[in-house]
């Protein structure tokens, strides 16, 4: 399967594909947690977005997916 990758370098692993669950979850698991609900296709678009031009470290995708995510749903981010 390696090899797959280096001729089809724009398809994502099943590690990618982990990070990019991963993320999206605890993103929407917050929220739902702070009481406001997240949109999960906008979450999913932003992470993604983020995710392909090279943020990778799945905290720092988080915090970043997070911040953008409330600042275009109007929300004031704390903390």
């Amino acid at each position: 399967m390696s090899s797959d990758r280096h001729f089809y370098p724009e398809i994502l692993s099943s590690s990618d594909l982990r990070i990019l669950h991963d993320t999206v979850r605890d993103l929407l698991e917050a929220g739902h947690q702070r009481h406001h609900e997240r949109d999960p296709e906008q979450v999913a678009k932003i992470v993604l977005r983020l995710y392909r031009i090279g943020l990778t470290e799945q905290a720092k995708l988080t915090d970043l997916a997070a911040l953008m995510s409330d600042q275009e749903a109007g929300l004031r981010h704390v903390g």
